[in-house]
């Protein structure tokens, strides 16, 4: 029963975010700050991480990377999830956590300290990052290649961008609450 739950469930979210992807390309500051996430699973069965997996690639705007496994005994396995909406990174760790627990209803208890899995509200920033930051700084345009390519400056690159982003949305969730 629980399959045809999450079945139903996920052809809605798919709907909804592909809404929210096309209305939001059509405004000024489209909130696209893509954003890389190290997800630590509660799932451990092949078939579950393999559904789940699924369902972030299926879902427009986010895309499942690969899988990293712990770095020792006891650690989860972490997927890598790519989201183009990225400005609230602890938003779509707890959305994981939603999808996750939808799939899997016995994953519920089990918490490693990110939003979602708990009464964690905050996300580490080992959990993130902004690609700008890292693989983006270093990318040329083919006609403008050097013999020696060198990174871009900060100021040819606002790399600052996406972080000021998610402080104002931090900052606007804050003084909600």
């Amino acid at each position: 029963m629980n399959a045809v739950v999450y079945a139903l469930w996920l052809i809605k979210e798919i709907f909804v975010a592909g809404i929210s992807l096309a209305v939001a390309a059509f405004k000024p500051d489209n909130e696209y700050h893509p954003v890389i996430i190290r997800y630590p699973l509660r799932v451990t069965g092949a078939w579950e991480i393999f559904w789940f997996t699924s369902s972030i690639t299926a879902t427009p705007g986010t895309l499942s990377l690969g899988l990293r496994e712990p770095p020792r005994k006891g650690l989860p396995r972490i997927v890598l999830v790519q989201a183009v909406q990225g400005s609230d990174p602890a938003a779509i760790v707890a959305d994981l956590a939603d999808m996750e627990q939808r799939l899997a209803p016995r994953v519920k208890d089990i918490d490693y300290g990110v939003p979602g899995q708990g009464e964690t509200t905050e996300l580490d920033e080992a959990f993130y990052e902004y690609p700008l930051e890292s693989v983006g700084r270093f990318m040329r345009s083919p006609d403008l290649a050097q013999a020696e390519d060198t990174p871009l400056s900060e100021s040819e690159a606002d790399v600052e961008k996406p972080k000021r982003h998610a402080r104002n949305v931090k900052r606007r969730k804050e003084t909600e609450r």
